[in-house]
């Protein structure tokens, strides 16, 4: 019975996974592919911005995008960058290098100013065009690094006479276009692509999808799929289904079941936040932790006052302070909502 599974490809439920039928993102995969033919023309693909709640395949929608396109032409080169794991110039520049020389930059220490004449000088050579996926751009905001980036990237023909490149932001929110510098904004200025919440019959059809390649037939009877609907709808991410899924069929091999039972299911789903907040607590900084802090010190606070206290202790700038919120908001640590005040518009923030 140690052999006993019921995955028939647990790669399914990984986030890496791109599936061949892709379903329900037809009109926002149709828009990035509009975005992406300039590049097969030889000239520059069309930025964009693409945004929606957690959970509602946009990652998925890029890849997916980039998987047919590197299959049906090499005249434009995807390039598709998590900036969790790359938040500085030099890391972002270094996984460009990486996909257009097929190998990693020298570890001894080259400049960045080298890894980016060498990025675009290949470029030109081989005369392609190319597009940069930044998958989860605020956290470059966070780290004070998306002006940068940007602009490196599209003023790239100022300095290497280079300008055949487009930029591809994914995030949850549209409003990180506020926090750009003029200059930056001018030179990025994308087209928006809305990815909305999937309805309840959409997660269905999806995990169904995923079941059905991920499983054995049988392991997952219907009574426990519409459970893990029912789950995955009332928390509005769809990442919290397939991650459910897997753990349940885990726990299943655990018990030497070949059938995900009810009880699987539960204590999975009781173990879901737990993990998730562990996971978001541990990239937390010093001062971020301080402010969180006082957020559940004081449920509901203004942000004005908050950041009244959090620069008394701290010294910090209202910059500093809106990156914290943002970040804690992204990870699902704090709620700040807009509310009416007295002096304008005033955020009420509070621990999750």
């Amino acid at each position: 019975m140690d052999n006993e599974t019921v995955f028939m490809d647990e790669s399914v439920f990984t986030p890496s996974y791109v599936p061949a039928d892709y379903i329900h993102r037809d009109s926002q995969v149709q828009e990035i592919m509009l975005s992406l033919k300039p590049g097969l023309r030889n000239v520059s693909p069309i930025n964009t911005l693409i945004y929606g709640p957690p959970g509602t395949g946009k990652t998925t929608a890029v890849k997916y995008a980039f998987k047919e396109l590197s299959e049906t032409s090499k005249k434009l080169v995807p390039v598709y960058i998590n900036c969790e794991d790359h938040s500085t110039p030099y890391a972002v520049f270094a996984k460009i290098y990486e996909t257009v020389h097929g190998i990693s930059p020298p570890s001894t220490g080259k400049p960045l100013e080298d890894v980016k004449e060498s990025i675009f000088t290949r470029l030109k050579k081989d005369g392609k065009s190319i597009i940069v996926a930044l998958d989860e751009l605020d956290r470059l905001a966070v780290e004070r690094n998306i002006d940068r980036v940007l602009v490196d990237l599209l003023k790239a023909h100022a300095s290497y006479g280079f300008d055949k490149i487009g930029v591809m932001g994914i995030t949850v929110k549209d409003d990180i276009m506020a926090d750009l510098d003029d200059k930056t904004r001018s030179v990025y200025n994308p087209t928006r692509i809305f990815f909305p919440k999937y309805t309840r019959s959409e997660i269905k059809d999806i995990l169904a999808n995923r079941s059905k390649y991920g499983l054995f037939d049988g392991a997952l009877k219907d009574e426990q799929l519409n459970d893990i609907v029912g789950k995955t709808f009332k928390s509005g991410d769809l990442r919290t289904g397939i991650d459910l899924m897997r753990r349940s069929a885990l726990l299943a091999e655990r018990d030497a079941s070949r059938e995900i039972m009810q009880e699987h299911i539960e204590e999975a789903f009781h173990a879901l936040p737990d993990l998730k907040r562990k996971e978001s607590a541990e990239s937390v900084e010093p001062d971020e932790k301080l402010f969180l802090d006082m957020v559940k010190q004081k449920p509901g606070e203004s942000s004005g006052n908050l950041y009244k206290a959090f620069r008394e202790k701290t010294g910090a700038g209202v910059k500093r302070f809106n990156e914290i919120i943002a970040k804690l908001e992204s990870l699902g640590l704090i709620k700040a909502e807009y509310k009416q005040g007295v002096r304008g518009r005033s955020r009420e923030i509070r621990a999750l």
